[in-house]
C-alpha cells in the first residue's frame, strides 16, 4: 500500500489560492483527492513563507494573510527545519556536482525523507533523493 502521506511545495500552495493561475484546477484536484482519501498533508515553512511573499507580490496583502489564516485553522502541517536536518541539507547540496537545485528543493528532500514522506506535489521540475517521488494523481 503507498503511503498517505505527501509533501507540498509552494508551486502548488500558490497556484491553489490564485484561481487564475494556468495550474489552478490541477492544484485543486490535487487538494479535493488528498481530503477525499485521507492524507496526511505537509509543507515545509520555507514554502509557506515563499507562498506568502509571491501572494502579496502577485495578488494582495489580505490575500495573503487570509492563506496564512487557512494554514492555521487547516489540516496542513508545516515541518520546521532543526539544526540537524539543515546541516543534512547542507551537507548534500555541497555533495551534489549539479548547480540546478536551489537550497530550498534540497531543504524539502531532506525534511520529507525525516518524516517519512514518500511523495512531493510540486509544479517545479526537481530531482528527488532518499527514494522519494512526485506525486502523480491516479487514473
Amino acid at each position: 500500500m503507498a503511503s498517505k502521506k505527501v509533501f507540498l511545495t509552494s508551486s502548488v500552495l500558490f497556484a491553489f489560492v490564485d484561481r487564475n493561475h494556468p495550474k489552478h484546477t490541477q492544484a485543486s484536484a490535487y487538494l479535493r483527492y488528498f481530503a477525499q482519501e485521507k492524507f496526511q498533508v505537509y509543507t515545509s515553512l520555507s514554502s509557506v513563507i515563499r507562498t506568502h511573499n509571491d501572494l502579496r507580490k502577485h495578488m494582495s496583502y489580505s490575500i495573503a494573510k487570509d492563506f496564512i489564516r487557512a494554514l492555521f485553522v487547516g489540516n496542513i502541517e508545516i515541518i520546521y527545519p532543526d539544526e540537524a536536518t539543515t546541516k543534512a541539507a547542507l551537507k548534500l547540496m555541497l555533495s551534489q556536482p549539479q548547480q540546478d537545485l536551489s537550497f530550498d528543493q534540497i531543504l524539502i528532500n531532506v525534511l520529507a525523507d525525516r518524516q517519512q514522506i514518500s511523495q512531493i506535489c510540486s509544479f517545479e521540475t526537481s530531482r528527488f533523493y532518499f527514494g522519494i517521488s512526485l506525486f502523480n494523481l491516479p487514473f
